[in-house]
Formats: C-alpha cells, structure tokens, sequence
C-alpha cells in the first residue's frame, strides 16, 4: 500500500476514535514517514520547527489574554448594558441585544469561544430570566458568536493572514462587512421568530440614560478604534496592536471599571495558555500535514479532477463552500486553514479568487462548523453553561443554520460586500 494511502487511512481512522486532533495530524504524519524511505523524518520535524516562528503568530496568544481579560473586567457587563439600552424597547428585545453585543464585543476578542464563554453566559441568564424560549436563548447566542472571528481583530485571520502572506490590515478591513451583514440577517430571522411569541419589551430608554450608559461603555468601545485605527494607520502591527490591548484591557478593567484585581492575572495567564495550547500545537502538527499534501500534489489532483467537470466560477466556489462546510464538522478553523491552504491555492488562481476573499469565505464556513457536530466546540460551550444535554442543543441551535447558510451564500458570491473596503483603502 502506498504510503500516502496509509497516511490518510491513519487520519481517517485516528478521527473516527475521536484522537484529539492534533494527535490525529501527528500521527498520520508520522505514518507516512515511516512507511516512506524517500524521506527523513528529520524533514519533518524541520518543518515542524519552523511552523510556529512566525511574528505575525505571537498575536495569537495576546489576543486570547486581552479577551480573558476583558470578560473578567467588567466589559462585557457595560457592553450588554449599553445594547440593552439602545433595543430593549423592541419586542423581544434581549434577542436583538444578543446580537448587537456579540457585534461589539467582536471588536474586542476575536474569539467566538470567548463571545459564548463570556458575554453568552450574561445574555442567557438574561434571557431566561424574562422568560425567554430556550431554543430562542440558546440558538441566538451560538449563531450571534460566529460574528466574533468575522469582525476584526480576528485570531483566525493573523493565522490565515500568516501562512497565506496577505495583509493582516486587509484581512481585518475585510471582516467589517460581512460581519456586519450576518448580524443583520441574524435580527431579520429574529424578527420573524419574536413576532408570533409574545416576549417582553422594556420601557424605551430615555437619552440620558442612553448617554449614561454610552458613557460607561465608552472605555470598552473605544477598544477597537485604537488597536484597529492604530494598524491601518501604521502605528503599530497586528502582534503590537495585540500587546497594545492587554495593556489597555488591565488600565480599563483595573482603574477605569475596578472590576478586576491585578492579582488575578497569573490566573487569567494560565487559562489563556491552556487555551492557546491545543492551537499551537494544531499549527505545529498541520503544517506537517499540510506540507506532505502539497508534497505527493494532492492539491494538483484535486484541481484537475474538479476542472475536469466543470470550470466555472460560481460552481468551483460552491465546491468549495461545501468542501469546508464538511471540514468544518470534524475540523477546527486553525487546522482548516492549515490544512486547505495548499489546495485552495491553485483553485484561487484559477477561478480568480481574491486570497483576501477566500479568507473570509473559509473563516464563516468554520465559524458555521462550530455549530455542528460532532465536533462543534460552540455546541459544547453552550451544552456546558446552559446545562442542556448536547443532542436538546443541536436540535435548538438547528434553525439557526438558517441564516448562517443565507449570510455565506451573500458573502461568497457577492464579492463587494467583502471587498469594498480593502480595495478603497488599498489593503487589495
């Protein structure tokens, strides 16, 4: 049997013993460079080595640090409060308030995970609190967190923005429209569910008291527009940009709200490394996988077999969008970008694919692929915090499928909404 046979028999089969996955990538990798004579494994670990020696990746870590720090720090608490503020008024309000947060608090984490763990326990106690349904609670709050990744900063995008060579500024400027469209959709789905159940609505908040919360929240607002305004500016790059925030998520969270004691960091550092953990070592681990694909042309086979049937446009990125979709259910984004990479290269070249668009494109089918199962890691979190088995919470998360789907189609063919931005500022 050939070797590149077995390699993917040993993944398929580590995946299906439900390996962890970067056990999975070690140990198919390592199978083939057992059973291949051409090769050292020397080679392999060379290119283990060099994977993760990258200074665009440091952002990564700083990014989780400066989340956890803002959900201890009381940002999230002004946050939900300003949104509640501005769309409690509206039948079922606190849905609409789910999204709007979620949106603002995207330009702080990066992170979905983040989004459900942090701000998603405060807007499902919300909730449930007025009574709200529990397939309303919980499938507005997963699909709500797919903004995180979408709306910069972005961890998924200084990832992809690395191994791809694009432009971290213009990966984050490409976000800003599709996140916005999602969310959008999102509150147009919601609208249709909270019409026919009869969910309360808070008296309209007066303009004082939106200027008084705006006020409380102004801190927090204020996050993205430094960090952000500071990259497209060319003050500082994204892993500065990512100091930058810790620093100014513990003057905010310490002096400003005084919700959090800085003696709680080494706590919020150790969970931020066992969270920035298993995605290193997905990094590490798929580029070896990754590079042996790109070694036996596993990208060329692939591109001659989709050309052979069909070489237009709409339908290669079709292929695409239900390629990643399927990842996306076994799959997490970083080992997704890692692994796809070598083989949606040459698929962009040819359908003339912005790299910067297809980006975008993979980063919501993964955020979509937090939602399924079996490996959803949304669907875990919100199993874990709202005390639902998994299978009640696929089956409630499901609708919401809906408008995720309807948002992706709008993002992969209707390129504008992607790529206004960076072309007008010169980011593409």
């Amino acid at each position: 049997m050939e070797p590149v046979t077995l390699f993917f028999l040993a993944f398929v089969v580590l995946l299906v013993i439900r390996t962890p996955l970067y056990l999975c990538l070690l140990g198919s990798s390592l199978v083939y460079f057992n059973f291949n004579t051409d090769l050292s494994l020397m080679t392999g670990m060379s290119k283990m080595m060099n994977a993760p020696n990258s200074f665009t990746l440091l952002a990564v870590p700083f990014f989780i640090l400066a989340a956890q720090i803002m959900n201890n720090g009381g940002v999230t608490d002004r946050i939900f409060g300003f949104s509640k503020q501005l769309f409690g008024h509206f039948r079922g309000g606190l849905a609409y308030v789910n999204v709007f947060s979620s949106l603002i608090f995207s330009g702080i984490s990066g992170s979905a995970l983040a989004d459900v763990g942090g701000l998603g326990v405060i807007e499902m106690k919300a909730m449930r609190d007025e009574n709200y349904d529990d397939d309303i609670i919980l499938g507005v709050t997963g699909a709500s967190s797919t903004v995180g990744p979408i709306i910069p900063p972005s961890i998924p995008f200084v990832i992809y923005a690395s191994m791809a060579g694009v432009s971290v500024g213009g990966m984050f400027l490409a976000g800003i429209g599709p996140g916005i469209l999602l969310s959008i959709v999102l509150c147009i789905y919601i609208y249709f569910i909270v019409k026919k159940r009869n969910y309360p609505k808070h008296k309209r908040a007066t303009l004082k008291e939106i200027v008084t919360s705006f006020w409380g929240a102004l801190p927090a607002l204020l996050f993205p527009v430094i960090m952000l305004g500071g990259i497209w500016g060319g003050m500082f790059t994204p892993t500065e940009a990512a100091l930058i925030s810790i620093t100014y998520g513990l003057i905010v969270s310490c002096l400003v709200y005084r919700d959090m004691k800085i003696s709680s960091l080494p706590k919020l550092l150790l969970i931020s490394v066992r969270q920035v953990g298993p995605s290193i070592a997905v990094v590490v681990t798929a580029s070896l996988f990754a590079w042996i694909l790109t070694y036996e042309k596993v990208d060329k086979v692939i591109v001659q077999f989709i050309l052979s049937f069909t070489s237009n446009r709409i339908i290669i990125l079709m292929i695409i969008n239900i390629f990643l979709l399927f990842l996306g259910m076994f799959v997490e984004v970083v080992a997704a970008i890692m692994i796809t990479l070598p083989i949606l290269t040459p698929l962009m070249l040819i359908a003339g694919i912005h790299p910067i668009h297809m980006g975008i494109i993979l980063t919501l089918n993964m955020m979509i692929g937090l939602l399924t199962p079996p490996v959803g890691f949304s669907l875990y979190m919100l199993s874990s915090t709202s005390g639902h088995p998994l299978n009640k919470v696929v089956r409630m998360v499901m609708p919401w499928w809906i408008p995720l789907f309807f948002s992706l189609l709008l993002v992969t063919y209707v390129e504008p909404v992607t790529m206004w931005l960076p072309r007008l500022l010169g980011f593409a």
